[in-house]
C-alpha cells in the first residue's frame, strides 16, 4: 500500500467513536515481551528500509533521544539541563543497541521522570496562584520556548514559572471576555493537563517513543498504533463500522460532538448532540463506567462489528438533573463519510452578450482509496469520473478542480486521476535507495474530459495534490491558481503493518500498529522535485 500524507498534527478533543475491531471489548495491552518485538522491528525497518539507508548508530540513536524529549518537553518548562545532562549520560552511551534490541525501558524511565516532573511543577503553580500580583514589572517572558534553552537547574525553572504564570494571570485579567477569575482558568489549565498525562499508559508511552524514532528519521514517517491505523483506514476508504457518532471530551464526560448521516445513532433518533455517555455496554453485559475515562478508551468500547449490539448509558443533553440517565440500544453497522468524498457543483455566470456560462467545481478532499477492495471499493478517480460526466451532461463550459487543503493520499489515484485529463503517458517518476527510477504512467487513451480547466490549490495542497497539479502543469493541460506555492512534499510513504514481521506475537498482529515510512522520492514528468519547492502557480491568487 503506498501512500502520499502530510503528517497532521494529533487531534485531542474530537475523535471519531467508531473503528473496524474484530471484537467487541477493549483490546487486551501490548505484554513487555510484545513491546519489545515491536520496537526491535520499527527499529530495523527504519535501518534497512528507509530511503536513506541512515543505519541506526550512536549518532542517529543521540537523534532519537533528542526527538523523544523534545516530544515530551516541546516548550522546555519541565525538565531542567540538569535532567537532560544526566539523561544523556545514562543512556545515551548504550541506546544505538538499546533500539536494535527492542529495550523501551529508557523511553518508560524518561518519561517517569517527566511525568514526576509536571507533577511537582503543577503543586507550585498552585502555590503561585495564590498569591497577589501588581502587574507593575517590566519582565518578559517567551511564549514560544520551542528553541530555547532549558532552566539550567530547578531554581532557574522557578524563576521562569513564575514569571510564565503572572503572565498568564495578566492574560486572563486582560480578557474582556473572561467568564471566571483568572487564578481559577489558569488551575483548571494546568489541573487538566495534569490529568490528560495521568491517563497516559504503556502504550501511549511506547506509541510515543516509536513515533520519536521514525520522525527522527524525516517528518513523514510515522509509527501508527492499533487506533491510529484504523483511523488511517478509514479515512482511505471514507467508511466505518460502528454507530455513527464523532466524540469529544468534556468535565470528564465523552460528549456527542456530532452525528453522522445514515449512521445508527442518527437513524434510530435516540441520541442527540450535546447527550454526555456515562457507561458503555456489550450486548447484554453490565454497563462499565466511562465517566472520567480517557477519550480513546471510550471510543474503543463502542467500536465494533457489524451487527453487533452495544448499549450507552447517556445524560441527555436537556437533562437539567444530571442524575438522570438513559439506556439507548444500538446496532452497528456500515457508514459512509460522504463529506469527505469528492463533490461538484455547477456555477454560473451571466456574461456581457446576456448569455450564461457554466463552470463545473469539483472539490477533493483528498485522494481515498479503499485498498482492500481495489476494483470495487471507494475510489477517487472513479468518483470523479462519474462527476465528471454528469457536468458534461449539464453542459458545462469550463472545469475548477479544487485542490486546497487537500493533503493528500494514494498514489495509485494521482496517477488515475491525471488519466482523466490527458489520453495517455508519464505522470510521475519515482526514485529508491539505489537510484533505480521507475516511470509511472497512464496507460488509458481515454480522455473523460478535455475542456478548459483551473486547478485551485494553496499552501495546504500537498503530496498526491502536488503530483497532480504538476503533472497536469506540465503537460500544459491546465493552469495551476492559488498560493505562491503548494506545499512542499516530494517524497513517497508506504504503510507497513509490523504484525506481518513478527510471527511471534503473542497477542493479536493487530496490536502491533504498523509504521508508515518513506522509501522513495517522486520527480515530475518534466525532471524536477516538488521538495520544499511545491508546484509554483502560474496565476498566483493567494
Amino acid at each position: 500500500m503506498k501512500t502520499l500524507c502530510v503528517a497532521i498534527a494529533a487531534v485531542t478533543l474530537c475523535w471519531p467513536a467508531d473503528v473496524v475491531l474484530a471484537q467487541q471489548k477493549s483490546s487486551p495491552k501490548i505484554s513487555a515481551s510484545d513491546s519489545r518485538q515491536i520496537a526491535a522491528t520499527v527499529a530495523k525497518l527504519l535501518e534497512q528500509g528507509h530511503y536513506s539507508r541512515q543505519k541506526l548508530d550512536n549518532q542517529m540513536a543521540q537523534k532519537v533521544l533528542d526527538t523523544y524529549l523534545g516530544n515530551l518537553d516541546y516548550n522546555r518548562l519541565f525538565f531542567t539541563q540538569e535532567d537532560i545532562s544526566d539523561i544523556k549520560k545514562k543512556y545515551g552511551p548504550s541506546l544505538d543497541q538499546d533500539l536494535l534490541m527492542g529495550n523501551v525501558e529508557p523511553a518508560r524511565a524518561i518519561y517517569a521522570l517527566f511525568k514526576q516532573r509536571v507533577e511537582d511543577r503543577v503543586a507550585k503553580i498552585h502555590q503561585l496562584l495564590r498569591k497577589d500580583y501588581t502587574f507593575k514589572s517590566n519582565r518578559t517572558i517567551a511564549l514560544d520556548r520551542k528553541k530555547e534553552p532549558w532552566p539550567a537547574n530547578m531554581a532557574e525553572a522557578d524563576t521562569l514559572w513564575r514569571d510564565r504564570i503572572e503572565g498568564e494571570l495578566l492574560q486572563e485579567r486582560l480578557n474582556k471576555l473572561a467568564t471566571d477569575p483568572g487564578p481559577k482558568v489558569v488551575s483548571r489549565r494546568y489541573d487538566q493537563m495534569l490529568k490528560s498525562l495521568e491517563e497516559r499508559d504503556d502504550d501511549d508511552v511506547l506509541q510515543t517513543y516509536l513515533n520519536a524514532i521514525a520522525l527522527t528519521y524525516d517528518p513523514h514517517s510515522e509509527y501508527l498504533g492499533k487506533s491510529d491505523l484504523e483511523s488511517f483506514e478509514i479515512n482511505m476508504r471514507l467508511s466505518l463500522t460502528g454507530i455513527g457518532a464523532e466524540l469529544r471530551s468534556e468535565d470528564g464526560y465523552a460528549k456527542i460532538a456530532r452525528l453522522l448521516p445514515g449512521g445508527p445513532a442518527q437513524l434510530s433518533g435516540k441520541l442527540s448532540v450535546g447527550d454526555r455517555i456515562t457507561g458503555v455496554a456489550q450486548g447484554k453485559d453490565n454497563f462499565l463506567d466511562t465517566v472520567d475515562l480517557k477519550l480513546d478508551k471510550v471510543v474503543e468500547m463502542i467500536r465494533g462489528k457489524k451487527g453487533s449490539l452495544v448499549r450507552l448509558q447517556v445524560i441527555p443533553s436537556n437533562a437539567t438533573d444530571p442524575s438522570k440517565r438513559k439506556v439507548v440500544e444500538l446496532v452497528r453497522d456500515n457508514v459512509k463519510l460522504t463529506e469527505q468524498e469528492a463533490k461538484a457543483e455547477i456555477i454560473e455566470r451571466d456574461l456581457p452578450d446576456g448569455s450564461a456560462q457554466k463552470v463545473g467545481w469539483i472539490t477533493l478532499p483528498s485522494f481515498y482509496q479503499d485498498m482492500e477492495k481495489s476494483r470495487t471499493g471507494k475510489s477517487t478517480s472513479r468518483d470523479v469520473a462519474a462527476l465528471l460526466k454528469r457536468l458534461q451532461q449539464e453542459g458545462i463550459q469550463g472545469l475548477v478542480m479544487d485542490l486546497r487543503r487537500d493533503g493528500g493520499g494514494s498514489l495509485d489515484e494521482a496517477i488515475k486521476m491525471t488519466g482523466l485529463f490527458i489520453s495517455q503517458g508519464p505522470v510521475v517518476q519515482v526514485k529508491d535507495a539505489n537510484g533505480d527510477i521507475d516511470v509511472l504512467k497512464d496507460r488509458d487513451s481515454g480522455v473523460t474530459y478535455s475542456g478548459p480547466m483551473l486547478v485551485l490549490v494553496n499552501k495546504l495542497s500537498a503530496s498526491a495534490s502536488e503530483i497532480f497539479a504538476a503533472a497536469i502543469q506540465d503537460y500544459g493541460r491546465a493552469l495551476i491558481v492559488g498560493d505562491s506555492s503548494t506545499f512542499g512534499k516530494g517524497t513517497v510513504q508506504t504503510m507497513l503493518e509490523l504484525g506481518r514481521f513478527m510471527p511471534m506475537l503473542s497477542s493479536s498482529a493487530s496490536q502491533a500498529g504498523a509504521l508508515k515510512l518513506t522509501v522513495q522520492k517522486f520527480y515530475r514528468v518534466a525532471g524536477g522535485s516538488t521538495q520544499f519547492r511545491g508546484v509554483i502557480s502560474d496565476i498566483v491568487l493567494p
